[in-house]
């Protein structure tokens, strides 16, 4: 066996030495191949995690959303309400969603003003938004400074809010001591007690719609003294600690819209929306780009087959004589084919470990740049992927080597040996 291992590296290094460029081309097609499905799986799964950790609205999958919309055309001239607070007290209060956590959001674009220690007013556009006591998580932000509403901000409807990033830097000049500071947003003071860690966006440029931009305050303080009116521009109903969630809730999202519906008087002028609805079309999305990832990969695995196979064409050709000879001194047909078999997998997989290793590495960096030039980017490297890159590299090498294998085999000894 060591003898046979011993031969099979001689043949390899003798492959690599007298076809040196065309060894380079075959294992180049192999490692684009194998990279190719370590590259592209490590950026589709941390693609996935930002897109959900990037975004600025609520998007869970355990979370049912109803907004404002049109009623429909039929129903145009029909009584009905506008969706406020009390339509989520409705629905906080339905023993058909017990268990459920209900918020109620509503925003409004207006101007922040802050007169720095120079005595210069500065302002900048922003939304004014109402937050709950759970907002941070259902929005996935974070306080960097400062801190949140207390239970008691929201009791005594306190005039204190949280800036984010961007109104800190640009507005407020990175001010360190929060307690001192106010702004007036709209003609109303409020204290500043908090700054948002930055909330990156991918894509659709900037505006006051970012996390960035945004001023909250408590929503007992909105209501209070921004709009003392009871109507809201959504309600997000959470059902947390629900089992099997996922399958019910399309039955949970029936129950919301009946709920809303009937305190509307049967016009629909609301939207109902959950992650689950569209979950599967995303999940289909998802699978088709993987699949056409995977595509990319396996063509340039055929080509780097086809590059096997015509080496080891080359090379037996190149080794007629020394085929002839081995076959004079006892080696079976199916040894010959063994041997050749085994030369074209190792090149195979030679291109493969090449492949995943340079794959790895620009992951590595494809993170790196897109955390600099979008937002944090996961670097992720998938072990399914590294397998199967591993096993389609060795598999197109026994697959592309077989047919050279074969023709290596069926010569003729006393021909092979007259061979130049």
């Amino acid at each position: 066996m060591a003898i046979r291992t011993v031969d099979l590296a001689r043949s390899v290094r003798h492959t690599f030495k007298t076809a040196r460029l065309r060894v380079a081309l075959t294992l180049l097609g192999i490692m684009i191949g194998a990279g190719a499905m370590v590259l592209l799986a490590g950026l589709l799964v941390a693609g996935e995690e930002a897109l959900v950790r990037l975004a600025q609205n609520a998007n869970e999958t355990d979370m049912i959303e109803v907004s404002p919309a049109e009623a429909p055309r039929k129903d145009a001239k029909k009584t009905t309400r506008e969706l406020s607070r009390y339509d989520a007290d409705a629905l906080a209060h339905s023993e058909l969603l017990a268990g459920a956590r209900v918020n109620a959001a509503k925003r409004k674009q207006g101007t922040a003003r802050w007169r720095n220690t120079d005595g210069q007013m500065k302002e900048k556009r922003t939304t004014l938004f109402g937050g709950e006591l759970d907002s941070l998580s259902l929005y996935r932000i974070e306080v960097e400074r400062g801190r949140y509403f207390t239970p008691d901000d929201f009791a005594e409807r306190r005039r204190v809010c949280v800036v984010g990033q961007e109104m800190w830097t640009e507005l407020l000049e990175r001010r360190t001591e929060l307690g001192d500071l106010r702004i007036t947003v709209d003609g109303v003071v409020f204290e500043v007690v908090g700054v948002l860690a930055h909330k990156p966006t991918m894509g659709r440029g900037t505006g006051t719609w970012m996390w960035n931009r945004r001023v909250m305050i408590p929503s007992s303080t909105y209501q209070s003294v921004v709009e003392q009116g009871r109507s809201v521009g959504a309600i997000f109903v959470r059902m947390e600690g629900v089992e099997r969630v996922a399958d019910r809730m399309s039955q949970l999202t029936e129950v919301v819209e009946r709920t809303v519906l009937r305190r509307h008087y049967g016009v629909k002028n609301f939207e109902v929306e959950s992650d689950a609805r569209g979950e599967d079309q995303e999940e289909l999305i998802l699978r088709i780009i993987e699949l056409l990832l995977f595509g990319t990969g396996v063509i340039a695995l055929f080509v780097g087959g086809i590059n096997i196979m015509n080496i080891m064409l080359v090379t037996v050709t190149e080794r007629t004589k020394e085929i002839g000879l081995r076959r004079a001194v006892g080696a079976s047909p199916a040894e010959i084919a063994r041997q050749f078999l085994l030369e074209a997998a190792t090149l195979a997989a030679a291109g493969g470990v090449l492949g995943v290793v340079g794959g790895i590495a620009v992951t590595f960096l494809a993170s790196a740049v897109l955390t600099q030039v979008l937002a944090p980017w996961r670097f992720v490297v998938e072990p399914w992927a590294i397998a199967l890159s591993l096993g389609m590299a060795v598999g197109t090498g026994v697959l592309f080597g077989l047919f050279p294998a074969l023709r290596a085999a069926r010569l003729d000894p006393v021909e092979a040996l007259r061979s130049e």
